[in-house]
């Protein structure tokens, strides 16, 4: 199917079918070689137009017919993308778009009985922001102008100056010309770039890049173009406060500040030798320090020849203390971006991204420990001391995810107790994973177990055992009430 024929019956099914329409084009889908029998096109529309009581049921006879899940959880990303809008805020009912990289490293590497419950309860959530959008906008992705999109050779730098001016209707065009002329990692670079370049609405816009850098990763993706427009919306929010290019807003200083610091950085920045002995300093900035002083401290240790990866462990230790100081969104926000910043500094082979993305989350984590409000605990997550206890590790296991329900302290010292004893992280993740799938009470706690695990992945053993144990504090556990969609879609592919 040509480019052009397939991107004109995306449109028409995703925003004018019927439902009895909807069933005529998967009919008419069987046949194209595809393991479930319908288009990728028609399984968008199916997934847009269906009645969302109804939809589990229709999925789950594609399902037993041959549907993969990689079919389906790239289905869901795009008709999220299409219908569900970034504005007015990055968040919100925008998660049934920017959590799908998590659901989809759930099913990757969790439980084989947990694969399809995830991806049928976003479905749900899908239908529950559709219902939203059309109730308070009515938006839907437009077709794009092509005749306005930049050429090749134009390409790269219409998208910088529309970025630069936050000029949505360009930068929306001009990403459409920019995924056409230049190679995925370069493209990637500038987006990684400006996903960092402002702290509205916390982080998201870094979540939103690493969701769809993650997704068009899958095998068989086809179309990335919706994708791309989503996040590009996405990175031109700035809610209703005025146009950043001409306006001195607090979410943008550290971004300008950084700039500057940057460009004091020698050209051999990413090639220190490891520092341990810098952290604890480090973390005690972040603590204290403002924004501006975390990204001179970091700049001033990158300087000393300490090894970038040594401020990304003390930027991690310090998203993970604030889970300690006081569990709840501002936290889980503080983790999940942490690990989107990360995911685009590793995956960046810009210098100058690279520099803006280390130097940008050194700063936001001043703002996130700013941001949480009533009571908050003076302890550290160099402080936590583990539990004496004799248990075997299969029981302290157990122990630790029963704990989270009663006494949440309790169960960060079990944690750490089993992380430096003979207690493996591969169980302990394979049973946070299944309690977020079965236990779920919205899409945060699949953000957050997902980064935290991903997090973990990049640390010394020492921090990594107490970084861990600190994720209890926002994980579920078996006291948790159980998901009443995700009960639903088990007795669905049970019957």
């Amino acid at each position: 199917m040509t480019t052009n024929r397939r991107r004109f019956l995306i449109g028409t099914l995703a925003t004018t079918l019927t439902s009895g329409r909807v069933a005529q084009a998967i009919e008419t889908s069987a046949g194209d070689g595809s393991s479930a029998g319908i288009r990728h096109d028609a399984l968008v529309a199916l997934l847009l137009d269906s009645d969302r009581e109804r939809l589990p049921e229709h999925l789950v006879k594609h399902i037993r017919a041959g549907l993969g899940c990689q079919e389906l959880l790239g289905a869901i990303a795009e008709a999220a993308a299409r219908v569900v809008s970034p504005y007015p805020v990055v968040g919100f009912k925008y998660h049934a778009f920017m959590m799908m990289h998590a659901v989809q490293r759930t099913i990757t590497q969790g439980r084989d009985e947990d694969r399809w419950p995830s991806l049928l309860w976003a479905v749900d959530v899908l239908k529950a922001s559709q219902a939203t959008e059309a109730r308070q906008t009515g938006w839907r992705m437009d077709p794009v102008d092509m005749d306005r999109v930049p050429a090749p050779g134009q390409a790269e730098a219409a998208f910088v100056s529309a970025m630069e001016r936050w000029d949505p209707e360009a930068a929306d065009r001009a990403v459409v010309g920019l995924y056409r002329a230049v190679p995925e990692d370069r493209l990637f670079d500038l987006l990684f770039r400006y996903a960092a370049r402002d702290f509205r609405s916390i982080g998201h816009k870094a979540i939103t890049a690493t969701n769809c850098h993650r997704l068009l990763q899958t095998p068989g993706w086809s179309d990335a173009e919706p994708l791309l427009r989503s996040l590009t919306y996405a990175l031109q929010n700035h809610a209703d406060e005025p146009n950043p290019a001409q306006s001195d807003l607090a979410a943008d200083r550290p971004w300008r500040e950084n700039l500057e610091i940057a460009g004091t950085l020698p050209s051999n920045w990413q090639t220190g030798t490891p520092g341990p002995e810098a952290i604890p300093d480090l973390l005690a900035t972040f603590r204290e320090g403002s924004a501006t002083d975390t990204a001179r401290a970091s700049a001033a240790a990158l300087r000393q020849c300490v090894d970038p990866q040594t401020l990304w462990t003390a930027i991690i230790l310090a998203a993970g203390e604030l889970l300690l100081r006081q569990p709840g969104i501002i936290a889980i926000h503080a983790n999940t971006t942490a690990e989107a910043l990360h995911q685009g500094y590793r995956r960046s082979g810009d210098d100058r991204t690279r520099r803006m993305l280390i130097l940008q989350a050194a700063a936001f984590m001043p703002l996130f420990r700013d941001r949480l409000g009533g009571e908050v605990r003076p302890l550290r997550i160099d402080g936590l001391e583990p539990e004496a206890s004799a248990s075997e590790p299969d029981r302290k296991l157990d122990e630790i995810f029963a704990a989270i329900g009663v006494d949440r302290d309790a169960a960060a010292r079990k944690a750490l107790a089993y992380f430096q004893g003979t207690g493996e992280q591969t169980a302990f993740c394979d049973l946070a994973r299944h309690y977020t799938v079965d236990r779920n009470l919205g899409y945060h706690d699949y953000k957050l177990v997902e980064a935290m695990i991903e997090n973990a992945r990049h640390l010394e053993l020492p921090w990594q055992a107490r970084y861990l144990a600190v994720s209890v504090y926002d994980l579920n556990g078996p006291g948790t009430p159980q998901n009443a969609v995700v009960m639903r879609a088990r007795e669905l592919l049970r019957s």
